[in-house]
């Protein structure tokens, strides 16, 4: 195994840790949210994944992706959405 990381690589594993930060940081506001004001929260992204089912299932959004891949695209993002909702809800404090 080599100690070096290729430039590829480098820049690769350099984006993951800029989105790991920022879904760290993410995360932390949304927590605060959930805690402040849990009601309100929960209907924020109740709406979010309504505007997103919507915005994904037309041609308006993600235009440089085909419609199966604007179906995927959509249904990741909801499934993240919901996912985000269970686990603060799960979170101590919460």
């Amino acid at each position: 195994m080599s100690d070096e990381v290729s430039p590829d690589r480098a820049v690769m594993i350099k984006l993951r840790a800029r989105l790991a930060v920022v879904e760290r940081a993410a995360w932390f506001g949304f927590q605060h949210a959930m805690r402040t004001q849990p009601t309100e929260t929960e209907a924020f992204i109740a709406s979010e994944r309504a505007r997103c089912a919507e915005g994904f299932a037309g041609p308006n959004w993600a235009k440089d992706l085909t419609a199966a891949e604007r179906a995927l695209l959509g249904a990741e993002v909801d499934s993240g959405l919901a996912q985000l909702l269970a686990d603060a809800r799960e979170e101590p404090g919460s």
